[in-house]
């Protein structure tokens, strides 16, 4: 495997993938239809309607891969109002006509993907005795918890699961990334508000039946739903900030040390893939993502002479001087919030495993395992550029360079690196998007 432009780690399983859910999601319509009751025609439209106009309007991607819509909301309450059939048709057609999406492939799973949780969603409250219709009307409190809240709750957690799993199954196919450690960033990133969602759609349900107010619910439960995507948007923002802090220093960074910035993604690329191969949590694995794209921000304390020169030419004082810039780095994001966790990762990069590195001796798992990811990241970045005849071009070559300097670096870090470089390739060239 020689260098070669960045590229995915997509599967030739993936088209299969995708055929199968599609599949799946036909069957399920066809069967729901053939052996189920038939919806009414206008409360199927009407929660089409919605369907659609709420994922045009969704949230887009922050931060997951994945974008956020109250269209679960509008799912949840189309299985008790319209059944499996209806949710099943509500789903599909609300994903079918996708504006921002190019690719026809991507409109059909998005489209199945809704179809399957709508139904999975109604056959749960089915399968529970959910209460249907008209049969709401005159409930006691007890019994409409019983036969419509809690049902429809559950309805809402099959449907957060399936969401989960197809998403998490889709990605691993197209990106190379661990099933279940997208499995956990999805449900971590959208999961307990997907089930909190779940309460306005019982809200919808009971001003539709018990309250007697029909497709007039819609506009009461207007606001509720406005709400929700207010609360999607403010957390979106929320992670773009994050991500234009960060840029913002690696821009200050550029100004005084150009390629730093293509290092600093690079190298923020590697480590993702690494913390990824280790199984690190979703949390976990962003705060090396952090770590590893501010890793040399202390740089901007360091003389410029000094970042000029050949690492080779430098003095004992002056690699003194250049490695302090670990300390400085974690020094100059002191204060920002989203990037405490990383701090440590930065400031512990130039640690040894075997205790001898700077500048606080640590060894072994007393290293933050950011630090140990980013220790090795660089490293890899630096056998691209290395001049002196060592480059590595595999990835078992890059694994026998690190394992040429026994004690600096954790051995388990290393396989995961050399794993993570057989499975996505070398990050190369300028153009390189470090994925959030």
């Amino acid at each position: 495997m020689s260098p070669a432009a960045p590229r995915t780690a997509r599967s030739r399983w993936l088209p299969v993938y995708l055929a199968l859910v599609v599949l799946a999601s036909i069957l399920t319509g066809l069967l729901s239809w053939t052996l189920l009751p038939a919806p009414a025609v206008g409360p199927l439209v009407l929660l089409c309607l919605m369907g659609m106009v709420s994922f045009q309007i969704r949230e887009p991607e922050v931060g997951t891969r994945i974008s956020f819509s109250f269209l679960s909301i509008i799912l949840v309450a189309s299985a008790a109002i319209v059944g499996v059939f209806g949710a099943w048709v509500v789903g599909s057609v609300s994903m079918l006509l996708d504006r921002r999406q190019q690719r026809w492939s991507a409109t059909a799973f998005n489209a199945a993907m809704c179809g399957l949780l709508g139904a999975a969603a109604a056959f749960t409250y089915r399968a529970l005795a959910g209460a249907a219709g008209e049969g709401m009307v005159g409930m006691s409190t007890s019994e409409l918890g019983a036969r419509v809240g809690l049902p429809l709750l559950a309805a809402d957690v099959v449907a957060c699961m399936v969401n989960a799993i197809l998403l998490a199954g889709v990605i691993h196919l197209d990106l190379g990334i661990p099933f279940g450690i997208q499995l956990r960033r999805v449900l971590s990133g959208s999961g307990v508000a997907y089930v909190g969602y779940g309460v306005i759609g019982l809200l919808f349900v009971i001003l539709w039946f018990p309250a007697g107010l029909g497709a007039f619910s819609a506009l009461l439960v207007l606001p509720p739903l406005l709400a929700a995507r207010w609360a999607f948007i403010q957390y979106g923002e929320e992670m773009r900030s994050h991500e234009r802090t960060v840029d913002t220093l690696v821009t200050a960074l550029g100004t005084k040390e150009p390629a730093a910035v293509d290092r600093s993604r690079r190298t923020a690329l590697l480590g993702e893939w690494i913390a990824e191969e280790l199984g690190l949590t979703p949390a976990q694995i962003g705060t090396v993502r952090y770590a590893a794209m501010l890793h040399e921000v202390g740089h901007l304390g360091v003389a410029t002479r000094l970042l000029r020169r050949h690492p080779s030419s430098l003095s004992p004082s002056e690699r003194r001087i250049l490695d302090g810039h670990c300390v400085i780095g974690a020094r100059m994001i002191e204060g920002i919030d989203f990037l405490e966790a990383a701090r440590s990762g930065i400031r512990h990069q130039c640690e040894r495993f075997d205790g001898t590195g700077r500048p606080d001796g640590l060894s072994g798992p007393d290293i933050p395992v950011a630090a140990r990811i980013v220790t090795v990241a660089t490293a890899i970045d630096g056998l691209l550029r290395d001049d002196s005849g060592r480059s590595a071009t595999t990835a078992a070559e890059a694994g026998t360079a690190l394992r040429s300097d026994p004690g600096r670096f954790d051995p388990a870090v290393v396989e995961a690196a050399v794993t993570a470089l057989d499975k996505h390739g070398w990050p190369l060239g300028a153009a390189v998007e470090v994925a959030s």
